[in-house]
């Protein structure tokens, strides 16, 4: 009888088994179009799945059929990833209300603790797709900090992954507006419905240094959400970049082309005291965005007027940076008495390279009863790009004269449309009308400008506006 190598007989085995397993692993990549609840009883339960196994190639669907339900236990975190070619899709099924995650009720957290409390998470996911899932506020969290810090989050995975071409779209995000608390860099404050940062979800009041193109959140379309109850509708805070700004979060898309791809954005802000700013739409350091084709409110009669520093879109910092903010209907109504309400705020650009900051086409309304001395910017570029255009904007009351209901109060500055100090200038055919103050002084300026390099400004109308107070010395 031939003499047995055991060595031998235990290698070969042990090769077996490695590629057995190496089959099987292949085999449980997830691929294809999965149900609930024929495949899987719950989205936590698909995701903690596809977390395990990956995706397989042409990537993975799951259906989740109109009307369905379900409650978190705890922040659904999707580290998985898609590419290209194998992308990854939650969506809504069949016709009916959209499937809804409600959220676990949140312990000690706060915009200013390294984690947070949210509903659903990205972390470092490329190429997915959530279309027409709901998130909502627990009913039961009526005090913080009990309630969500964000509803869908987008986080980095390490200084070279971030969370690029994904698309949130059809969804309806609601959130608890008395969560305004203070949030530390690069969180912002209060509840956000769709909150982009710059952080690990483990350490998300720590800024990562990224140090690789990959470890930037860019190319993420957000489109016809519903974004409501809550702090900031989106926040997008990304990596302060040096030159050549390739490390920057780039080209992430608030609104699309068109006004069927726009979000809604209401009844933002109203925290009871509340002490820090609320905005509808708040970046900083971002690389050519679009904010775009959205409808901004935040009282349209179902919310609460805002008590500290209020802003429709506010463009943060970001050097040498592209902007485009087109189209937007931005409605603003303040309830402080000396904050600061802006429609759209522009900080983004430099002289330092050639970047242009595009302002136009945009419908800005602006209601402030409550003002003693607050001061109100309808449009306002205090960025310093080569070229800033502000174009066939209109900036008016909320009312219509000659009622002079929701008038300007107060005695601080009022200026509808600000140019600041950038290399060339261009403030042509604005519309400013419809528009009251009932404050017996304080300046008001339709267009000012600083001093930029070179400024055209043409046909522009100014016309009803009128002073309410007839002792009014401003």
């Amino acid at each position: 009888m031939k003499n047995l190598n055991f060595s031998t007989l235990f290698n070969k085995a042990l090769l077996i088994l490695v590629l057995f397993f190496s089959v099987a692993t292949v085999k449980a990549q997830l691929t294809g179009t999965k149900t609930i609840p024929t495949d899987y009883s719950s989205i936590a339960a698909f995701v903690t799945d596809l977390n395990t196994q990956g995706v397989g190639a042409g990537g993975v669907t799951l259906n989740v059929p109109a009307g369905y339900t379900e409650t978190a236990t705890a922040v659904i975190s999707l580290t998985a990833t898609g590419t290209v070619g194998n992308p990854i899709a939650i969506q809504k099924s069949g016709a009916g209300a959209n499937p809804i995650i409600t959220s676990y009720t949140g312990g000690v957290a706060t915009p200013g603790s390294a984690v947070q409390d949210g509903i659903f998470a990205l972390v470092g996911s490329d190429y997915v797709t959530i279309d027409g899932i709901d998130l909502a506020e627990n009913a039961t969290n009526t005090t913080n900090p009990s309630t969500m810090e964000y509803g869908y989050g987008l986080f980095k995975a390490s200084a070279t992954d971030g969370c690029q071409n994904n698309i949130i779209k059809n969804c309806i995000v609601t959130l608890n507006k008395i969560n305004n608390a203070t949030g530390i860099a690069p969180a912002f404050d209060g509840s956000r419905g769709i909150n982009v940062v710059n952080s690990l979800i483990s350490t998300q009041t720590t800024v990562i240094t990224v140090t690789a193109a990959s470890g930037s959140h860019s190319n993420n379309q957000f489109y016809t959400n519903t974004l409501q109850n809550l702090n900031i509708g989106i926040a997008l805070s990304g990596f302060a970049a040096a030159n050549p700004f390739t490390l920057g979060d780039t080209g992430n898309d608030v609104g699309g082309s068109s006004a069927l791809t726009g979000n809604t954005i209401i009844n933002f802000g109203g925290a009871a005291s509340a002490t820090n700013p609320a905005a509808g739409i708040r970046t900083v350091n971002q690389w050519s965005p679009n904010i775009s084709y959205n409808t901004i409110n935040n009282n349209n009669g179902a919310g609460v007027n805002h008590v500290s520093t209020l802003r429709g879109i506010l463009i943060g910092a970001a050097i040498s940076a592209n902007a485009t903010i087109t189209f937007n209907s931005v409605t603003v109504n303040s309830g402080a008495t000396t904050s600061q309400m802006d429609g759209i705020s522009n900080a983004s650009g430099s002289t330092a390279a050639s970047n242009t900051i595009n302002i136009n086409n945009n419908a800005v309304y602006v209601a402030y009863s409550t003002a003693t001395t607050g001061i109100v910017n309808g449009i306002i570029n205090s960025g310093t790009a080569a070229t800033i255009n502000i174009n066939n904007n209109t900036v008016s009351n909320i009312a219509t004269l000659p009622t002079l209901q929701n008038v300007l109060a107060g005695t601080g500055t009022l200026v509808m449309i600000e140019g600041g100090s950038p290399t060339n200038l261009n403030i042509n055919n604005n519309t400013i009308t419809t528009l009251a103050r009932s404050g017996a002084s304080g300046n008001w300026r339709i267009i000012k400008i600083t001093s930029p390099s070179n400024a055209t400004i043409n046909g522009n109308t100014a016309e009803n506006l009128a002073y309410s107070n007839p002792l009014s010395t401003g």
